[in-house]
């Protein structure tokens, strides 16, 4: 990530396994590597290894459950970087704000809060149509995503 720290934890939508029925994969490789595990709040899988002197907590999550992302935003958000000459999927910074605000937690509503502050001094470009279309997809949430966003100040 080019960066001296990690700010929080990083999330990762793992889809080359199942969380639930292949956890010892993830204890074998922890052990391994010396890595510790815990778990994260939707009780799946959480990693904290030590990058370079710092400790890095990876919070594993699989779509199923509370973390249920329809495929259609999955297909939608999927953007790929190549990191090292390793192929990397990360989701858009616009689907991001969308799930964020969907969960709505008061760490979500801050890190959204910060989005808002760097996307008004043109820090961060975000594709409100994009956002817009990302939200539509969750239909039976899309009233409070949007009453979320609007009452951040995000003009959608």
């Amino acid at each position: 990530m080019n960066r001296k720290s990690v700010e929080g934890d990083i999330d990762l939508f793992v889809t080359s396994l199942s969380l639930i029925m292949e956890e010892e994969k993830i204890y074998r490789a922890a052990e391994e590597n010396s890595w510790t595990v815990g778990t994260t709040g939707l009780g799946t899988p959480s990693i904290t290894m030590n990058i370079y002197g710092s400790d890095v907590t990876v919070d594993l999550y699989e779509n199923v459950m509370d973390f249920y992302i329809p495929v259609e935003v999955v297909e939608l958000c999927r953007r790929t970087q190549s990191i090292d000459g390793v192929e990397v999927a990360y989701v858009a910074v616009e689907c991001w704000v969308v799930l964020k605000a969907r969960r709505g937690a008061d760490q979500d509503i801050s890190a959204l809060s910060r989005i808002k502050e760097l996307y008004d001094r043109d820090e961060v470009k975000l594709d409100l149509d994009l956002v817009r279309r990302v939200v539509e997809l969750y239909e039976e949430d899309s009233k409070y995503i949007y009453s979320r966003l609007r009452g951040l100040g995000f003009n959608i």
